[in-house]
């Protein structure tokens, strides 16, 4: 490889580590919707005060692990937390899903019901496919995205 391409290359990736992501995690990872497209995305809205969502965090869990390669699963703080108030409420209850502090709202511009638990699922076109309501299970997640 040559000098230029190796010099292209190596800007190439500099812009990219500095470009924004439409999404940032707790953990500072970058997520752009372009890696997102081709598998569903996954987007439950929860908060510590709501124990339907506490209850959900291991199904969302559990979906993740076994689904992982077909779905990207990530929670929202209804309550718009982060920092080590965030971190610690992830730990305490064991969420082990990507949590987002980019409100996926202003991203993918739907509605936010008052009530929770509610979440998003977004097709593998990067469209709002379904909206489920209330209290879920693993099954029901896999039953909405048609993964059986």
């Amino acid at each position: 490889m040559n000098l230029f391409k190796i010099s292209l290359l190596l800007f190439i990736l500099f812009l990219q580590g500095c470009s924004k992501g439409d999404f940032v995690t707790s953990t500072n990872e970058k997520i752009f919707l372009d890696d997102l497209l081709g598998e569903w995305t996954l987007i439950n809205y929860w908060a510590d005060w709501c124990p339907p969502c506490i209850k959900e965090i291991p199904e969302l869990n559990e979906l993740n692990k076994e689904y992982s390669d077909q779905v990207n699963v990530y929670v929202f703080n209804f309550d718009r937390l982060e920092g080590d108030e965030l971190n610690e409420q992830l730990l305490r209850f064991g969420v082990k899903v990507p949590s987002l502090i980019t409100d996926p709202e202003e991203v993918y511009k739907y509605e936010v019901p008052e009530a929770l638990p509610v979440t998003f699922i977004i097709d593998k076109n990067g469209k709002l496919f379904k909206t489920l309501k209330g209290p879920q299970t693993k099954d029901s997640f896999i039953n909405a995205m048609n993964l059986n």
